[in-house]
């Protein structure tokens, strides 16, 4: 089982894997969620969090899951409002099926 610290380092790790060479992506550590199934991640530019310029701010990057029991790192787009994608994520633990 993961710990929080242990996720945290596996989004981050992630996140470095898909900056763009001028910037990096980075968590914003404040705006995480711990659930009973692991914990939610948001995320942004560096650029933006230290200058707070919009065109800095990332677009279409929605939460990242990290299932704390099995370790997985699941990105999804901002194309469903948070609470959407909790409820298919957790329905489909419920269910038995790998979300």
């Amino acid at each position: 089982m993961l710990t929080i610290t242990e996720a945290l380092t596996a989004v981050s790790q992630k996140l470095e894997q898909m900056s763009p060479p001028d910037d990096s992506f980075v968590v914003v550590e404040k705006h995480t969620i711990e659930k009973p199934f692991g914990w939610v991640f948001f995320y942004n530019s560096k650029r933006f969090l230290e200058t707070q310029e919009f065109r800095y701010r990332l677009a279409g990057n929605g939460p990242v899951i990290v299932d704390k029991y099995r370790g997985s790192v699941q990105f999804f787009g901002a194309g469903k409002p948070l609470e959407e994608i909790l409820a298919e994520y957790e329905k489909k633990l419920a269910d038995g099926r790998r979300p």
